[in-house]
């Protein structure tokens, strides 16, 4: 298996297939061969199904009741113990909108929706890098409308009131429909894409792009992280501070963004409402690109340094993760524009 993987990352700038495939054999974010660039390949009709993960890794290996792979019914169906029934027809049938509607407290006026969030002033950054990635760059200036961003990530005291309210599924490590007290100020975790996304949408907000993300992450100077451009791992709960899991939101205060986001490296990996798709300039071809996998910003606290991810904060770090993905490194925070604002800006990836 470590050969394979070894193969794997001699072929190209793959690194957040490492996050994917750390995810896929530590975190158990999926059961699925990883794909060159990350999230999952799925084997085609009649093709032999290749290593899938830790559970297929060890022939006596049986995957835990908390587990949820989504991923994993694509062979198995949905009737395996501890698989969440979510189907690739029920996947599509989500893409296409929502049915959550604003909560009428949480979401009745606007002052209510802007309370704990900051606003993020419309005008050019600098988008990408030319430093390490193929798909980072090229490095340009780019320009986004103001909007507004959380201040923090959303915790599961946050999620929980929307678990109640709406009837949504809770978190796999809660173990009931409540999280357990010692970690409610924590970055809820185990939430797909499609969960952030309903989230955002109770509270009268939607996702931020990976645009606007980088923006609020780097400010207009272009940093390389939040606070500047010289990494320190006492800053951010990353893999290199040692820590090994989440920790509450807001627990380090130096290492706020330009604009005064906290938590914008790591902590959890934050969903992004962007799929992966190349920079304006990037003539760097790129299988998966495309509407399949959606951008998600900042590190997290997982190590996965045998992956070779190298260091995950860097405000212009993409990774790229199928939207049913969950895992305890995922998490999100929302974002908000006003209605004379809101008109979607041309995404700098689209084609």
């Amino acid at each position: 298996m470590r050969e394979r993987l070894s193969r794997v990352w001699e072929r190209g700038p793959v690194r957040l297939a490492g996050a994917a495939l750390a995810c896929a054999l530590l975190a158990f974010a999926g059961h699925a061969p990883a794909a060159p660039g990350g999230g999952v390949a799925h084997p085609g009709p009649g093709e032999p199904i290749a290593e899938c993960g830790a559970c297929h890794a060890d022939p006596k290996f049986v995957p835990p009741v908390r587990t949820l792979k989504s991923d994993c019914a694509f062979c198995h169906g949905d009737g395996v113990i501890g698989l969440t029934p979510v189907t690739h027809l029920q996947s599509a049938a989500r893409e296409r909108g929502t049915a959550i509607r604003p909560d009428p407290i949480l979401a009745r006026d606007e002052p209510t929706i802007l309370r704990n969030m900051l606003k993020i002033p419309g005008g050019p950054f600098i988008l990408g890098d030319d430093s390490r990635h193929a798909d980072e760059g090229p490095m340009q200036e780019w320009s986004v409308a103001t909007f507004y961003l959380d201040r923090l990530e959303v915790t599961n005291s946050d999620y929980h009131r929307f678990v109640m309210a709406t009837g949504a599924e809770p978190p796999a490590h809660w173990g009931a429909h409540r999280p357990p007290a010692a970690i409610g100020d924590h970055p809820v975790t185990y939430v797909s894409w499609y969960d952030a996304r309903d989230y955002c949408a109770w509270r009268g907000k939607r996702l931020p792009t990976e645009f606007e993300w980088e923006k609020a992450a780097r400010g207009d100077e272009g940093l390389k992280f939040p606070w500047g451009d010289v990494f320190d791992a006492t800053l951010a709960n990353t893999p290199q501070s040692g820590i090994g899991h989440t920790t509450p939101v807001g627990r380090f205060p130096n290492g706020a963004s330009p604009y005064g986001a906290l938590d914008m490296a790591g902590n959890v990996w934050e969903w992004t409402d962007s799929w992966y798709r190349p920079y304006p300039g990037n003539a760097r071809s790129n299988p998966n690109y495309g509407e399949v996998y959606r951008i998600v910003r900042g590190g997290s606290w997982f190590d996965c340094e045998f992956y070779k991810c190298g260091i995950s904060a860097p405000t212009f770090n993409r990774g790229f993760f199928i939207p049913n993905t969950r895992n305890d490194t995922f998490g999100f925070r929302c974002a908000y524009a006003r209605p004379e604002a809101a008109t979607p800006q041309k995404d700098p990836a689209a084609p």
